[in-house]
């Protein structure tokens, strides 16, 4: 009997390094659909919820950039969102607000 064994790796970035392509990260492009879909959902950072600021428009996300509170939740403690963001998502925020959380 031949028994062949291997091993699985769910995270696509650890397989193929270069999939986290961070050298073009935009608003529209790339921050805004991640917000969309999972900060700025209903409950969470839109108007009318306590969650501390509105993410459903940039200015709202850029006001949390530029106090740090973003990169801190995102980036650092990496708490935010509950569901967790890749560690190429969390690649792609670090930069854009490294560059100044640019509406591009």
């Amino acid at each position: 009997m031949v028994s062949l064994t291997g091993c699985y790796y769910d995270v696509v970035e650890e397989l193929y390094p270069s999939v986290c392509d961070v050298s073009n990260v935009t608003w529209s492009g790339t921050i805004q659909p991640l917000v969309q879909g999972n900060c700025a959902v209903p409950g969470c950072h839109v108007a009318g919820t306590s969650a501390p600021g509105d993410f459903s428009t940039y200015a709202g996300v850029k006001a949390k950039a530029d106090d740090g509170s973003l990169r801190q939740r995102v980036v650092v403690t990496r708490d935010m969102p509950p569901s967790g963001f890749s560690n190429c998502q969390v690649k792609a925020f670090d930069v854009w607000i490294a560059a100044g959380a640019p509406q591009n």
